[in-house]
């Protein structure tokens, strides 16, 4: 008897090789309505390279996407008002640690050595020059207990510093290059495309704590209510097979998909251009999932005994 990860992988390479739903090529029923959500970032360019340029309808989708300010708070209205989110691993494994029915359906981004997206980054003026020197400093995160800021823990500890003795301020990413230059934080856990305004401006780069976590990493990924998702098996294929398409359109068309991501963002094209693109994967095992589980353990952010395993759609 086939599994349904079996299934799935069929239906995805089904989904590849045909332009369109045997509905929609007959003539028949509409488009299946899928509700997304996602925030601002380059994080989610193939999410908007797949509606722009139909490949979602190419595969008898009607996707709405929905554009929310912090992803952790969409868990709630999964199943509901929303089918599919975006996420972070960590938004996960915390879903499932309060007992909530949530599967990772498939990746978006990786952190990797040779393309990092993130950077714990100290002020010029701190004196700070390397990991261990942030005891007793004090730290700005975009989420505290979020995926950036776990990695950062994990770095700390590692890098012999006690993370209880490092006070961190929750504030957002376009709001900590000002809160570092005023020098009302040390140092700040931030995100392309700030990272590169950050050090050009000669702020003191202190590492990647993501690549603590793992070398590949998953970085963001997409995120749905378990009972949807397992009833759902022939739309999630073609929702990932149209993002296969995209980060191919991405990789194939980068001025196209800039243009893309400027029309989403509403960024000026300086800004636009000297972005450093993310790389985009779909790929989400129960390994990827596990990595993030282990950085939490470690840091003390997670005591329930959780299987990877049942946190990925099979």
């Amino acid at each position: 008897m086939p599994t349904r990860r079996s299934t799935i992988l069929g239906l995805l390479g089904m989904a590849t090789t045909l332009p369109a739903s045997p509905a929609i090529a007959q003539g028949g029923m509409a488009p299946i309505k899928i509700r997304v959500a996602s925030v601002i970032s380059s994080a989610w360019l193939p999410l908007w390279v797949a509606k722009d340029k139909s490949l979602f309808l190419d595969k008898g989708l009607d996707v709405e996407i929905m554009t929310v300010q912090n992803l952790s708070t969409t868990i709630g209205a999964l199943g509901r008002q929303l089918d599919i989110s975006g996420a972070t691993a960590i938004d996960i494994v915390k879903a499932a640690a309060g007992g909530l029915d949530v599967v990772g359906v498939c990746g978006n981004t990786l952190e990797t050595a040779a393309n990092r997206q993130m950077r714990l980054i100290a002020g010029n003026q701190s004196g700070i020059t390397s990991i261990d020197q942030l005891a007793g400093k004090t730290v700005g995160t975009p989420s505290i207990n979020g995926v950036v800021h776990i990695a950062t823990l994990l770095a700390l500890k590692r890098g012999g510093v006690d993370p209880k003795s490092v006070r961190f301020i929750e504030m957002m990413f376009p709001n900590m290059v000002d809160q570092l230059k005023a020098q009302r934080v040390d140092a700040v856990e931030e995100v392309e495309p700030f990272v590169s305004a950050l050090n050009k401006a000669g702020q003191v780069d202190l590492g990647d704590p993501m690549l603590q976590v793992g070398d590949p990493v998953t970085l963001t990924c997409w995120m749905a209510n378990g009972t949807w998702a397992r009833a759902n098996p022939e739309a999630i294929a073609r929702f990932v097979s149209a993002l296969e398409e995209a980060r191919a359109h991405i990789a194939g068309y980068e001025v196209d998909a800039r243009g893309i991501l400027a029309k989403w963002t509403r960024l000026p094209n300086d800004v636009i251009e000297s972005i450093v693109l993310p790389t985009y994967s779909t790929a989400l095992t129960a390994r990827h999932i596990s990595a993030w589980i282990e950085a939490m353990r470690e840091t003390g952010q997670l005591s329930a005994e959780l299987n990877p395993s049942s946190l990925v759609l099979k």
